[in-house]
C-alpha cells in the first residue's frame, strides 16, 4: 500500500514536470498558466455561485482579519493553500482538479446568506432568494448535460475557451450510439475523450480517426469537443498531419465551422461526409 502511493505521488510529480497539453481561452500551452483554474472557475461555475463565491471570501477575509474569528478563517484557509498550489500545477485539464475548494466555499457561501437572512432586510431576502433560484433555474436549464457546462460569460460552445475533461468524458457516449443504430448505422469514425472505450460495447464500431484506411463505409464521423479544439489530438509520425505542433491543434480545423449533423450533451459532435 505504501508503495503505490508513493509510486501514485511519483506519477503526479512527474506529470505535472512535464506538463499536460492544453488550452485556454484560445491558447495553448504544455505547461498551463497560472490563473487557469481561477478563469476555469469563473466560467464553468454557475454566476449566481460565482458572485456569492467572492462576495463571501471577501466577508469571511473581512472577519477572519478584522474580527479575529477562528471559525471564517478555518473555512478559509484551505482555499487559500489550494489555490497557491492549484495556481502553481501545470496540469491544467480540468475544473475537476479544483474540486476541493467547492465545499469550503460552499460553506462560506452559505454562511454568508444566512446572515442576510437573518437580518431580515428585504435587500438582503431578496439577494438570498435571487442567489438560490437563479442557480436552481441554471441547474434545471442545463440538464443532464453538465460537463460541456459554460455560464453565460462565454460566448459560443465551452470547447473555444477550456479542453480536455472541462467540454468532454465520454459521458454522452450512449446518446451517440442510439442516434447512430437507430439510423440503421453501426460503424463510425470517433475522436472521443473516454466514450471511445464504450462504444463496442454500446453496438457500434467506432475506429478512431487516424487510421489511414479511410472514412467508415457509413460516412459519419464523431469528434469529442476537445478533439475540435485541438488540444487532445495526439501528435503523429512524419506524414500523419500530426507531425508539427501546429498540424495536430488544426487537424479538425476544417469541421469547426462546418454545422453539425446533430450535438450529443455539447460534448460530442457527429457530421456526415459524402
Amino acid at each position: 500500500m505504501l508503495f503505490r502511493s508513493l509510486f501514485g505521488l511519483y506519477n503526479v510529480m512527474a506529470h505535472n514536470e512535464y506538463g499536460h497539453a492544453t488550452s485556454l481561452l484560445g491558447m495553448q500551452s504544455q505547461m498551463g498558466w497560472w490563473y487557469y483554474f481561477p478563469v476555469a472557475f469563473a466560467l464553468k461555475t454557475t454566476i449566481p455561485f460565482l458572485l456569492v463565491s467572492i462576495a463571501a471570501l471577501g466577508w469571511a477575509l473581512y472577519f477572519a482579519l478584522r474580527k479575529r474569528s477562528m471559525s471564517h478563517a478555518a473555512a478559509l484557509i484551505p482555499v487559500v493553500l489550494y489555490c497557491i498550489e492549484a495556481m502553481t500545477s501545470h496540469v491544467n485539464i480540468g475544473i475537476r482538479h479544483f474540486l476541493p475548494v467547492f465545499p469550503f466555499l460552499m460553506i462560506l457561501s452559505g454562511g454568508l446568506l444566512q446572515e442576510l437572512w437573518n437580518r431580515k432586510s428585504k435587500a438582503g431576502l431578496a439577494v438570498v432568494i435571487v442567489v438560490l433560484g437563479w442557480g436552481t433555474v441554471e441547474a434545471v436549464r442545463v440538464f443532464p448535460d453538465y460537463t460541456a457546462y459554460v455560464n453565460q460569460l462565454a460566448r459560443g460552445p465551452g470547447w473555444k475557451y477550456l479542453s480536455d475533461s472541462n467540454v468532454e468524458w465520454g459521458d454522452d457516449a450512449q446518446e451517440l450510439a442510439e442516434y447512430l443504430k437507430a439510423h440503421d448505422v453501426t460503424k463510425a469514425r470517433c475522436a472521443l475523450l473516454g466514450g471511445w472505450m464504450t462504444m463496442g460495447y454500446l453496438g457500434v464500431e467506432c475506429p478512431d480517426l487516424y487510421r489511414p484506411d479511410g472514412p467508415a463505409p457509413s460516412g459519419y464521423v464523431a469528434i469529442g469537443a476537445s478533439f475540435l479544439n485541438g488540444s487532445t489530438v495526439p501528435p503523429g509520425e512524419r506524414g500523419s498531419l500530426r507531425d508539427s505542433e501546429e498540424k495536430r491543434l488544426n487537424y479538425f480545423a476544417a469541421y469547426r465551422d462546418r454545422k453539425p449533423e446533430a450535438i450529443f450533451g455539447g460534448s460530442i459532435y457527429l457530421y456526415r461526409n459524402e
